[in-house]
């Protein structure tokens, strides 16, 4: 079956059809990729709840009082709690930077730039129609998608503006450089910064955690992998890109097999799979 069997715009399923590609996985996150978001997530909760006890003065604190006087009871004093968010905040930092350098030309060049940031008018329409969807004013389907919705994609790049300003604001604050005017105003650069992201953090949790349609989304980020119905609903055009390079794949195979003109089959990758592509659904039966 030639890539132009593959269907072109999402169609209907038959309960069948349906029921098979829920029962099939597709890999959507690597082990590294699983391992940073997670030492990710444990380091903003670390930072935020260190954080949140320090922003306290004569004027103004972030956190009720008992929550403050908690977090001193466990680390002991607010100077134990500043040094203790200072090597949270170093060691994040240092990962991160050895992740960036050693994995953009490989890696991150072409996940980060295109498939996480990278709009196009797909994405543009989606945003368009979902804030319609919410407010009740159309009807009209969502655009299909690559591996990333357009609002995951704005999140991120949200997270790739302000993190490197988080970063170099709180080396600032921390070794104090360029004078005390300087670091006054990295001070306040930073939590607009973190304010940013935890604006947007609310959302994403929300949607990976909470919201229903987004479940598989979440379960990828423990398992790696989505099933291929979520996949194809969700996200047709990342979904369509997988099968075609499953089908390049299975015909160097197969080119390969009648060169050496062997019956012996070749180990099969087990990212692809063989089940039949989607058909046309016949009437009646559709999800």
């Amino acid at each position: 079956m030639s890539a132009s069997a593959i269907p072109t715009v999402p169609t209907p399923l038959t309960g069948e059809q349906a029921e098979a590609m829920a029962q099939r996985h597709i890999k959507k996150h690597h082990v590294a990729i699983v391992l940073l978001h997670w030492f990710n997530a444990i380091s903003w909760l670390l930072e935020l709840s260190t954080g949140a006890g320090l922003i306290v003065s004569p004027y103004y604190r972030f956190a009720p009082m008992w929550y403050l006087q908690m977090m001193e009871g466990v680390f002991g004093s607010r100077a134990n709690m500043l040094r203790f968010h200072i090597a949270v905040g170093l060691t994040w930092t240092a990962v991160f930077l050895v992740y960036a350098i050693f994995g953009f030309r490989n890696y991150l060049r072409i996940e980060v730039l295109q498939n996480e940031i990278g709009l196009d008018r797909d994405d543009m329409r989606w945003l368009r129609v979902r804030t319609l969807l919410l407010l009740g004013r159309t009807k009209d389907p969502l655009p299909p998608q690559g591996v990333y919705n357009a609002g995951q994609k704005l999140f991120a790049l949200l997270v790739y503006t302000m993190v490197p300003l988080i970063m170099l604001t709180g080396l600032t604050m921390t070794f104090h450089w360029f004078g005390t005017a300087f670091v006054a105003w990295a001070m306040v650069l930073h939590f607009f910064a973190v304010g940013m992201v935890v604006s947007g953090l609310m959302i994403h949790v929300y949607m990976g955690a909470v919201f229903p349609e987004e479940k598989p989304a979440f379960y990828s980020m423990i398992t790696g992998v989505v099933d291929e119905l979520y996949a194809y609903r969700h996200h047709f055009k990342w979904w369509r890109s997988v099968k075609i390079q499953q089908q390049a794949w299975r015909a160097e195979l197969t080119s390969k097999e009648e060169a050496i003109g062997t019956d012996e089959k070749p180990h099969q990758d087990p990212r692809t799979d063989t089940t039949p592509l989607i058909s046309r659904p016949q009437s009646g039966d559709r999800r």
